[in-house]
């Protein structure tokens, strides 16, 4: 090879914009779906907020709340979430204070009743309830609606490589039209 041949050899560019953007083209296809992928998580992560605050709104809104009522709200809510087809839990629990020494202070917050979207009691009436974000919010007199989602995010583009991201979300009210919101599996078949 001759030193001219070299010369007009390196200053050749007629590949190099080809050659650019197959070195860039792995790094924009991460971004890419990482941008895709990332939205998504977040819709859904606001959608599971969404709610659980929309249910627990709904619930404390009653006086007595019917099983087959709390069902539908289930219902409405996998529908605000758009499961397509993952399972998920939703529970519903009413928080009361427990006056275990009879001094009038709350010592305790305990379930009051509790219901899930499998129609069971996940919490035992009388357990002690953890997951009150703020016992503060309840006195002896009333109770607290708290509503518990927990939904396994799965990406739709990336579930090969990227594994599934768990949203809990808990919401709480206070009853509107009563100091307690009462669950009933029948009408007057309720709780004390």
């Amino acid at each position: 090879m001759t030193p001219a041949s070299l010369i007009a050899f390196a200053r050749d560019c007629r590949a190099m914009a080809a050659t650019e953007f197959a070195l860039l083209l792995p790094l924009l296809l991460v971004l890419f779906f990482g941008v895709v992928e990332g939205s998504d998580a977040l819709t859904k992560s606001r959608r599971v907020t969404l709610a659980a605050n929309t249910l627990a709104d709904l619930a404390a809104q009653e006086t007595e709340l019917l099983e087959s009522a709390a069902d539908s709200l289930f219902v409405g809510v996998e529908e605000i979430i758009d499961v397509d087809g993952a399972t998920m839990d939703i529970r519903l629990v009413s928080v009361i204070f427990d006056d275990t020494d009879g001094d009038g202070t709350p010592d305790n917050p305990v379930v009051h009743w509790s219901y899930d979207n499998g129609g069971g009691e996940p919490y035992a009436a009388g357990a002690v309830y953890n997951n009150l974000p703020n016992p503060a919010l309840l006195d002896v007199d009333t109770s607290v609606v708290v509503a518990e989602i927990n939904y396994p995010y799965t990406s739709s583009l990336t579930h090969y490589f990227i594994s599934s991201v768990t949203f809990d979300r808990i919401a709480t009210r206070w009853p509107r039209r009563s100091l307690r919101v009462q669950l009933c599996s029948t009408p007057g078949n309720c709780t004390n």
